[in-house]
């Protein structure tokens, strides 16, 4: 069971550990909106979602987490000037940054490491920094009902909870929601693990990770 929400970059390995390859995925799927903008990725851990993005031509980068460790590692490992990694609750990114910041965010598999009570406050929070678009991923939940296991994961949600969440917090904006399927691909060598790659649905019900794509509508960047 995992005790920290963050993976460390030791434990990315596509061919050792192929189901990781999944998390470099989500990166690459957010990279189509984030090509040329000033880019949030808010809850960071180590930083490579953010070096993805930066690398996939995102204008400007900031990682954000509260975990100093991991922000000291990833700020020791990445080094430009479009690429920054600081201590910031995410709770409080507004105070930090103030209105409008950043013209793209991406929250990769944040929602789930969150207490419920508190999602509205952090959505609350990524639209008042943003300008144009927030990208969100989270683990569907497998089961009818949550049971927390003692893990990291306080929530998982349902499809119709997601949706439900992202309509009272985005009323106003263009929501977008994409499935996510992690699929075995074929591998034939000999001693390496079975592959893992993935794909996009549009129905949630077959997704195993949910994404949401949301686009703001704010008058004059208000």
């Amino acid at each position: 069971m995992k005790t920290s929400d963050n993976t460390h970059i030791s434990e990315l390995d596509r061919i050792q550990i192929p189901a990781t390859s999944t998390s470099i995925d989500r990166y690459v799927f957010a990279n189509s909106w984030t090509k040329g903008k000033i880019v949030l990725d808010a809850a960071t851990g180590y930083g490579f979602g953010a070096g993805i993005l930066l690398s996939l031509g995102a204008l400007r980068v900031t990682g954000v987490d509260l975990d100093v460790i991991a922000l000291k590692d990833a700020g020791d490992r990445f080094m430009s000037t479009h690429l920054a990694f600081e201590k910031c609750d995410i709770f409080n990114l507004e105070e930090k940054y103030g209105k409008n910041s950043f013209e793209v965010c991406t929250s990769i598999e944040t929602f789930e490491h969150l207490p419920p009570d508190r999602i509205d406050e952090y959505l609350q929070q990524l639209r008042t920094v943003t300008t144009e678009t927030i990208i969100i991923t989270t683990p569907k939940r497998k089961t009818p009902t949550w049971e927390f296991d003692g893990g990291t994961h306080l929530y998982e949600y349902d499809p119709q909870e997601f949706g439900e969440v992202l309509n009272r917090n985005f009323p106003n904006d263009d929501i977008s929601v994409l499935g996510i399927v992690e699929i075995p691909l074929r591998c034939t060598i000999a001693g390496v693990p079975q592959q893992w790659g993935s794909t996009l649905v549009s129905d949630l019900n077959e997704a195993w990770v949910m994404m949401s794509v949301i686009h703001l509508n704010k008058e004059d960047n208000g």
